[in-house]
């Protein structure tokens, strides 16, 4: 089966028609697919839904600010790296947008080539996030198949307990736990308790939206 190729966006938000005509040859120039917003309004009206690409941001623009909108954004969980651009050299704005999470930081006029290396940075994090997101899914789908009784095993080894403690707490046998212990980590294909704590961090097993302590038998 052939796996579908997913193809990054750059966003481009400046009130500035000439600076968006210029980026947008540029971010042409090597095959990038860029889509244009001249203010922030319009881009948040945009309802922008994407996994993979990045924003470049204009910092001063008219009615809402380059640095109110990444508030925004924030707000809304909002996944893409973001690029700010700015004509004026204020360090205290910089400082604030990377706080903020922004990946850079460039003074108009930018070198075209300072831009690009911003870019592909920013594609690169976008796609490992990406992948680490697919990774999530993947293993929350197998922790999904796993019985009652294996969950609960699974969060018992996960918070640091021996099969003898596990079988104490569970009121069974330490060959039973033993048993599904290797039952589960067969079906999550890992090896080692070590192996079972970093996939419950990395698929965030003990989130509320699990509900597994609500699904346990009494």
């Amino acid at each position: 089966m052939q796996v579908e190729k997913v193809s990054p966006t750059v966003f481009v938000v400046d009130d500035e028609e000439s600076v968006r005509h210029s980026l947008k040859w540029l971010l042409d120039s090597i095959a990038l697919d860029v889509k244009m917003y001249d203010s922030p309004q319009a881009f948040l009206d945009g309802d922008v839904s994407c996994d993979y690409g990045c924003l470049i941001l204009d910092v001063r623009m008219q009615a809402l600010s380059g640095l109110q909108l990444q508030e925004v954004l924030c707000e809304r969980a909002f996944k893409l790296p973001i690029i700010f651009l700015s004509a004026y050299g204020d360090a205290q704005m910089g400082a604030q947008a990377i706080k903020k999470g922004a990946i850079d930081f460039l003074q108009k006029p930018y070198r075209n080539q300072d831009l690009l290396d911003a870019v592909n940075a920013a594609l690169i994090q976008s796609k490992e996030a990406m992948g680490k997101q697919s990774e999530r899914h993947k293993y929350r789908s197998c922790l999904e198949s796993l019985s009652l009784r294996e969950k609960e095993i699974f969060d018992l080894v996960v918070e640091g307990n021996s099969s003898k403690e596990i079988a104490r707490i569970l009121g069974i046998s330490p060959k039973t736990v033993e048993a599904h212990r290797g039952r589960l980590m067969s079906k999550l294909g890992v090896r080692s308790s070590g192996e079972l704590i970093q996939l419950s961090m990395l698929t965030n097993s003990h989130c509320l939206e699990c509900k597994w302590a609500s699904l346990r038998p009494n």
